[in-house]
């Protein structure tokens, strides 16, 4: 129970955040002009200013990359975590699987069994992906940068996770 209400938690800190930044990247900017006695209102789109022209956007720019830089170290251990459990899963699998073959036991429960297993870690690497993309964003709205880390993050982490169900299916098809 407390472990659905952790993950909970952290999907709407995220999604909280997400529509901060969505909402507050929309927001254009308004300049009062006088023309002929009258207050014309004219917008400026706030749009991503070219780095090589604009030296406020290329600070920006080092900002970002440092708060990547800062994280990538918690990313990468977490990812490398997932990737270890999921080889340490397929050898269980294995060998599990050549036990009850020597045995002559039914073997037709395992992938379900192994996959369940997989979704289980895969959801826990989802929790502490979600919580280090959380906290750029927090340092990213802290900073008062117009910028969403987050997506790009999500789109890393959706890619590397199809790569591991890609992998446990196959091992686990190759079994059965």
């Amino acid at each position: 129970m407390k472990k659905y209400w952790a993950i909970s938690v952290i999907a709407v800190v995220a999604f909280g955040t997400t529509l901060l930044l969505v909402f507050s990247k929309n927001h254009k900017e308004q300049k009062a002009v006088e023309s002929s006695g009258k207050s014309l209102v004219v917008e400026q789109v706030t749009s991503k200013p070219n780095p090589k022209i604009d030296p406020q956007a290329k600070k920006q720019e080092e900002i970002i990359e440092e708060i990547k830089r800062m994280y990538k170290p918690e990313w990468e251990k977490v990812n490398q975590l997932a990737d270890k459990r999921l080889s340490e899963l397929i050898n269980q699998a294995e060998k599990e699987f050549n036990v009850k073959k020597e045995r002559n036991q039914d073997v037709s429960r395992l992938e379900g069994k192994y996959l369940a297993i997989y979704n289980d870690y895969e959801q826990s690497t989802k929790t502490q992906i979600d919580s280090i993309i959380s906290s750029m964003q927090k340092e990213v709205i802290l900073k008062d940068l117009n910028n969403n880390i987050g997506d790009e993050y999500f789109e890393l982490y959706r890619i590397q996770k199809e790569k591991r169900i890609e992998k446990v299916v196959s091992k686990l098809k190759k079994l059965s």
